[in-house]
């Protein structure tokens, strides 16, 4: 009985305590994986964040240097209260190409951040066709920016009459 005993000790406990170690790794082992998932994590959370500073700062540099240019930009389109010269401007460019017209500004529409503002305005002419295209032509090269709407040309007596509507914008 004794042998039986000093067995079951000689096995059981190294057993016993291969099992505790075992239970014990299995856990320590599930926690690690945890651990090192969170800390994957963590490093990506990381990385995209520095990648985020970095764009933070090119753009940062970017915007610098954009000033220089915001003001050419503002200049680029004429101010709201310059509009008031448009329709004689439009008189001067008509005498040059020796169009006749009568003008008028229609609807105004305030801008805002997202887009600038504009007038409506109407053209009636009547002169020879090539004389308006070069109104036309001088017109788009002027420092209006126009959208012409509808454009619409009938021949009487020899000279084209045309009917011009679109818009003009402003800063």
């Amino acid at each position: 009985m004794e042998f039986k005993k000093r067995l079951f000790i000689n096995i059981g406990v190294p057993l016993g305590i291969c099992l505790v170690l075992a239970g014990a790794l299995f856990f320590l082992g599930s926690d690690i994986a945890k651990l090192a998932n969170q800390i994957e994590q963590s490093q990506k959370d990381l990385n995209f964040r520095v990648a985020m500073a970095e764009s933070l700062a090119l753009l940062r540099q970017d915007s610098e240097k954009a000033k220089h240019y915001l003001v050419e930009l503002e200049s680029l389109l004429p101010t709201r209260d310059q509009l008031i010269s448009f329709s004689s401007d439009l008189n001067m460019i008509a005498r040059q190409n020796q169009v006749n017209i009568n003008s008028s500004l229609g609807q105004e529409i305030l801008g805002n951040a997202n887009e600038p503002g504009r007038i409506g305005f109407t053209v009636v002419s009547q002169g020879p066709f090539d004389n308006f295209l070069g109104f036309l032509k001088t017109l788009k090269n002027s420092r209006y920016f126009v959208k012409i709407e509808t454009l619409d040309l009938s021949r009487q007596d020899g000279a084209f009459k045309a009917l011009l509507t679109g818009q003009v914008f402003s800063f």
